[in-house]
């Protein structure tokens, strides 16, 4: 990768904050088709349950890039609020 497109994805990398400051924090760089780069932080308590409902890691982040995919046309807090959300339903019903 050259310098260019290295500060392309440093410049379109949005942040969303699933879960506030914590010490276990897991960081999950998602990259999209609309060449937007989003970094995921939440608990590792909420990705370690995400990885038994989904069945393992990989299929965590795909489930994650996925539903980020869903929405990718709205704001970004917007997403990140649909992120929470759906973590937080999807967690609650186990």
């Amino acid at each position: 990768m050259d310098k260019e497109s290295g500060s392309d994805c440093a410049q379109n990398r949005v942040i969303l904050a699933i879960d506030g400051p914590c010490s276990d924090l897991y960081t999950l760089d998602i990259g999209c088709n609309h060449q937007r780069y989003y970094q995921v932080n939440l608990s590792r308590k909420k990705y370690d349950h995400l990885c038994l409902y989904t069945g393992n890691s990989h299929k965590a982040d795909c489930w994650l890039a996925a539903r980020i995919e869903e929405v990718i046309t709205q704001p970004d807090l917007t997403i990140e609020q649909y992120l929470r959300v759906l973590i937080r339903n999807l967690l609650d019903a186990r």
